[in-house]
């Protein structure tokens, strides 16, 4: 009754109410207009911000590879509704941490983030260190239901012509936008609270970490260093006591020729050390050929069952596989140090198992896998965390140096492949040695580690001896000066470059590392100048060869022998005469 009674009134309402009326509606519909852009333009400012909160809580994680951290910063949205998802990605584009509240598969690119549709925008904000972008946030956040407009649309189309109504409503809107402004209000100053709050838990955990690997290194140099100081000063000892010996008058000639075999044998396993130290530090210069893994292992059987006893019993499998191309010798070496390993941990006998297959992994790379198994006594976790640590062993005192499995983990790395094992007290070990296969095409830095052989006649030659340390140029002068070779030395390579200008020689003997211009910047100059001039390097370690290679030139090792210097000149200078 009293709705009649309205529209009775309305109908004889005079003109000036209804165009009252109309400017009502206009007013209302304007204000709509205007409150539908303001509205969208505050609710992207508040995703904005808050992308940028968490674009601040995500520079830590993210530089610490840490996507634990990450995703408890993301998890502190799922609180707010109004957001689909969350997605925390590093420089490279990678998804680092994030949800999604549809449920679908979280996408592991940005690049595979899906479209948004009309109800919902995106917003992003980089992730920065020091100036530097380190990675990106993603937010999607509800713009506002399309029913939602609607429905206030016609509400406020209908009250627009009663002005009371129109009062109310807008006034009753504009209590609610308050309210959720305070809310989100609220809920910004909680999360920037909490925000400040994991930024200084994160950095106390930074530098507690920081502290942790800082302690970790000084523990772990005083152990490589403890551990080359006991084995060098064995060596030494030899050494020593053997020149001392040597030196007294009168000493009978077959002591004489024993002590300095001693001498030699000492120096050899010094090599030996320090061999092993540059392939756990992947430094050792290689020589890389192709080699069927099946035939190596076929070759080594007789080897192996030498060097693992009676007691213990040998099975192999060995399957039809792809070339490698790795260091022969090394990966000998590294064969041999398992075996051994596995011998010592069944020392009243038991079974070797050691097989070869292809393996294929997920990302399509093909290699082989060389699995040696043991039924010895095991490993529990806390050595097998160290197995691979240099200078740590199990043995006894004097029954090895413990950089068995180092040198094997370093020449893996070195190679291009890895080294895993799995073992526990009890039941065994088996380690798992993967290499990749050869590709068409490949190259591989290689050098040349001369074998010992008898000391050759061979003609007298000019030779250039260029070495900045003197004790060892002085060394090599009279080496090859016992060959019976004219010897000129030079200590820096201007100066040997210098003399190469004023005089000929037969072939270029130097180091590699030396101040001012090495060995390879030497031998690169004289070929552009001398092209037939050959040239013979050598060295302790150059991260230089290990790394580049020295160009096809012969490289010998220091500390080198007599037949080893002479038979590497002559080979150079028999490639000289036959061109």
């Amino acid at each position: 009754m009293k709705r009649l009674d309205l529209i009775g009134r309305w109908r004889s309402a005079p003109m000036a109410v209804f165009g009252a009326a109309i400017l009502i509606l206009l007013a209302g519909i304007a204000i709509i207009l205007i409150y539908n852009v303001s509205y969208s333009r505050e609710r992207l400012e508040q995703a904005q911000g808050l992308a940028d909160i968490l674009a601040a809580s995500e520079a830590a994680p993210l530089d610490f590879e840490d996507p634990v951290a990450a995703q408890e910063s993301v998890n502190a949205f799922l609180v707010n509704k109004q957001i689909h998802m969350v997605g925390v990605f590093d420089r490279t584009g990678k998804a680092i941490a994030g949800y999604d509240r549809t449920g679908s598969p979280f996408p592991q690119r940005i690049s595979a983030l899906p479209d948004t549709h009309g109800n919902v925008m995106r917003v992003s904000a980089p992730v920065e260190k020091s100036g530097q972008r380190i990675g990106t946030v993603y937010f999607d956040v509800d713009r506002e239901a399309g029913a939602r407009k609607v429905t206030r649309y016609s509400l406020l189309f209908v009250l627009s012509f009663v002005a009371a109504l129109v009062v109310t409503g807008l006034g009753i809107a504009q209590t609610q936008l308050r309210g959720a402004n305070r809310e989100l209000t609220d809920r910004a100053e909680a999360l920037s609270q909490a925000n400040e709050l994991l930024e200084e838990q994160m950095a106390e955990r930074a530098k507690a970490e920081e502290q942790l690997r800082q302690s970790q290194k000084m523990q772990a140099l005083g152990q490589l260093t403890g551990g080359i100081a006991h084995d060098f000063n064995n060596l030494l000892t030899v050494i020593q006591g053997s020149a001392d010996m040597l030196c007294r008058p009168e000493l009978p000639e077959p002591k004489r020729v024993r002590f300095a075999q001693a001498i030699v044998h000492a120096a050899e396993n010094a090599a030996a050390l320090t061999s092993q130290l540059l392939a756990f530090a992947r430094r050792q210069p290689l020589k890389p050929e192709l080699i069927d893994v099946a035939d190596l292992l076929r070759s080594m059987e007789d080897m192996i069952d030498r060097t693992v006893g009676e007691r213990i019993k040998v099975a192999m499998d060995l399957r039809s596989t792809c070339l490698i191309k790795v260091d022969r010798g090394q990966l000998q070496s590294a064969i041999l140090n398992v075996v051994s390993n596995a011998r010592d941990a069944m020392p009243n006998g038991g079974r070797l198992s050691i097989g070869c297959h292809e393996r294929t992994f997920e990302n399509g790379d093909t290699m082989i896998e060389i699995e040696i198994r043991d039924t010895g006594s095991g490993m529990d976790a806390e050595t097998l965390d160290r197995v691979f640590e240099p200078f740590f062993t199990t043995k006894s005192t004097g029954r090895g140096t413990g950089l068995g499995l180092s040198q094997v983990y370093g020449f893996a790395s070195q190679s291009g492949g890895e080294v895993t094992v799995d073992s526990e007290a009890g039941k065994g070990t088996v380690l798992r040695l993967v290499l990749p296969c050869y590709a068409s095409g490949e190259g591989g830095p290689a050098t040349l580690t001369l074998v010992e052989q008898e000391v050759a006649d061979e003609p007298s030659a000019a030779i250039l001896v260029v070495e900045d340390n003197e004790e060892v140029g002085q060394f090599a002068e009279a080496l090859l000066t016992e060959l019976g070779h004219k010897v000129t030395r030079a200590t820096t390579g201007e100066e040997a470059l210098e003399l190469s200008r004023k005089r000929d020689f037969d072939v270029v003997f130097s180091d590699v590392v030396m101040p001012g211009m090495g060995g390879l910047k030497l031998a690169e100059m004289l070929a552009d100048e001398k092209p037939g001039l050959p040239v013979v390097l050598a060295t302790g370690y150059s991260q230089q060869i290990a790394e580049g290679g020295s160009g096809g030139r012969p490289v010998i090792l220091k500390p080198y022998r007599l037949a080893t210097l002479a038979e590497a000149l002559s080979a150079a200078l028999r490639g000289a005469q036959a061109t």
